[in-house]
């Protein structure tokens, strides 16, 4: 019998050099994964051996024009038949062992409780303020929180993530825009408890392994220890930049659709 929730690897076919390092790495570090694996394509699929089998979502066949990042998100929720979603991205690149039980008795609490709408599985999401909870594995996430809406592994009620998304934004206006959504709702967001996180990882993985379409300077190691090739020159690596530079260009990407920023920043 699966699971009760789908893993979504969210993706697009520009990423595809992505898919069979992650999927080896979910075999090898996920082997009791007994939930049903959407890979969010746009056109492409997914055809490389893998234990566990991959479902290659194609949002974009029918359309003409191409849908932005949220759309492609929304259709692939349009395939999701769980309750609950596992969101994930294609250079999640698991290290270590994943804790299965405890995302298993994660997914069983959010089905229990359907006032959970989020349970961040790693350190990498909203930045608090935290408050304890009932459960020593989980913390609550404060409503003003930034990054309250984080794109990071995370189980998701799954109307609750179609409930922020917006058509017209793309992933990182969701985390932005979203979280100003998310300040407007008391709902309840949940994370691990960060203390714990720090001693055993649930879910393993590096924040990201390409940032800006490069890779980060870290992939390299772990991909030799896993034994997997991979021709970086393909990407490059990411340089960082300045932050407060980073700060003006998102805000110039931002203001490139002043009617958009203005309903982002109220939160619409």
């Amino acid at each position: 019998m699966s699971a009760p929730y789908t893993l979504i690897v969210n993706s697009s076919d520009n990423y595809s050099d992505c898919w069979s390092p992650f999927f080896t790495l979910l075999d090898r570090y996920w082997p009791d994964l007994d939930a049903r694996v959407i890979l969010n394509t746009e056109r492409a699929v997914f055809t490389l051996p893998s234990t566990h089998p991959v479902e290659s979502s194609r949002v974009q066949e029918d359309s003409e024009r191409r849908l932005t990042w949220s759309e492609c998100l929304l259709r692939c929720l349009d395939l999701v038949e769980t309750p609950v979603v596992l969101y994930m991205q294609e250079d999640y690149f698991l290290e270590e062992r994943v804790d299965h039980e405890t995302i298993t008795a994660f997914v069983r609490r959010m089905i229990a409780d359907p006032r959970i709408r989020h349970l961040g599985l790693t350190a990498f999401g909203s930045r608090g303020a935290f408050e304890r909870t009932d459960d020593e594995q989980l913390w609550k996430v404060d409503r003003k929180a930034p990054y309250r809406i984080s794109l990071q592994a995370a189980l998701w009620r799954t109307d609750a993530m179609r409930s922020y998304l917006r058509p017209e934004e793309n992933g990182w206006m969701f985390e932005i825009y979203g979280t100003r959504r998310a300040w407007r709702c008391d709902e309840l967001f949940l994370t691990v408890n960060r203390d714990l996180e720090r001693i055993r990882r649930v879910l393993p993985y590096s924040m990201a392994g390409i940032v800006k379409g490069r890779w980060w300077q870290t992939m390299p190691a772990l991909f030799v220890r896993e034994g997997i090739p991979m021709d970086f020159s393909r990407r490059g690596f990411f340089v960082p930049r300045s932050a407060f530079l980073e700060k003006l260009r998102t805000m110039g990407k931002l203001l490139e659709n002043p009617g958009r920023f203005i309903r982002g920043i109220l939160g619409r």
